[in-house]
């Protein structure tokens, strides 16, 4: 969604984050003296914010907090205040808070709730139509949603939490869903566009922003001969993880609805990639 603002030239990558925010700023500080935050180092998790988030959530009974509540560690937040550490492109650290910043600014920069803009932008537009931003999520997808289960495999209190952070930890969907955003993102970067992106934008975001594991937006790395794009999930009682070759238009969706679901997605991501012979040179490709 960011990068379809930047390819309609509504959004700079590299221009002060601060120039798109309204009801929150990043403070000015000895840190963003030479170099502001930008969309770039928030979306590469190299900005210097300091939270290191992960969102528990809310149960669906507990009052929530606004975004500007959460990044200012005020009741009924959760979650710690949201601090700057470091310059700009100095070092990574993921951030979940640094994702709740970029929700805030196309929200305020749209002027559109952000489940409505998402929804709009990216979900319509691919296909996705088992997936929602909507916390709490919307009655009809409740009805044959997934509940939580923890390390044990037992059910959880509450069938799910309910996520405000909804940029970060919010998205409902499913597998078959989610390998349509993937699809996307190989489509246009492969080129010379796909339904959303063209190919200069979606390069983006499997280029190296010169510090750390991530692009904007994705994670990226070598793989025996392969670079590779991807994400996991972790919210509470739930894991998953997308994986998708910059190159050779394969990939894997794995979503789980249990705790300890990070082994079961290593496992099969290996199987996958084994019985299709990914990077192998003696077979060819299957796409």
């Amino acid at each position: 969604a960011t990068m379809r603002l930047v390819q309609d030239q509504r959004l700079d990558l590299d221009a002060d984050i601060n120039k798109y925010l309204k009801s929150w700023r990043v403070p000015a500080s000895e840190f963003t003296q030479v170099q502001p935050v930008t969309a770039r180092s928030l979306l590469s998790h190299t900005s210097g914010s300091d939270d290191g988030f992960g969102f528990p959530g809310y149960d669906p009974a507990a009052p929530r907090p606004t975004l500007v509540q959460i990044l200012n560690g005020q009741a009924p937040s959760n979650v710690g205040r949201l601090t700057f550490g470091r310059a700009p492109y100095r070092g990574f650290k993921y951030s979940g808070g640094g994702t709740l910043i970029m929700q805030l600014a196309l929200t305020e920069l749209t002027g559109v709730p952000f489940a409505e803009f998402m929804g709009s932008t990216v979900l319509a537009p691919l296909g996705m139509t088992n997936s929602s931003y909507e916390q709490p999520m919307t009655a009809a997808l409740a009805a044959h949603a997934a509940r939580a289960h923890n390390g044990q495999g037992k059910g959880m209190g509450a069938a799910w939490h309910v996520y405000p952070e909804q940029a970060a930890a919010g998205l409902w969907t499913t597998p078959a869903d989610l390998a349509q955003f993937v699809i996307e993102v190989m489509t246009a970067v492969r080129g010379p566009r796909g339904k959303l992106l063209w190919q200069a934008v979606a390069r983006e975001m499997v280029s190296p922003v010169g510090t750390g594991p991530y692009a904007v937006g994705l994670g990226i790395e070598k793989r025996g001969e392969g670079w590779y794009f991807g994400h996991g999930g972790a919210n509470w009682g739930f894991r998953a993880d997308i994986l998708g070759h910059v190159r050779n238009g394969y990939g894997v969706v794995v979503m789980t609805n249990g705790d300890n679901g990070g082994a079961l997605i290593s496992e099969i991501e290996a199987r996958v990639a084994a019985a299709y012979s990914w990077d192998s040179l003696d077979k060819p490709l299957v796409r």
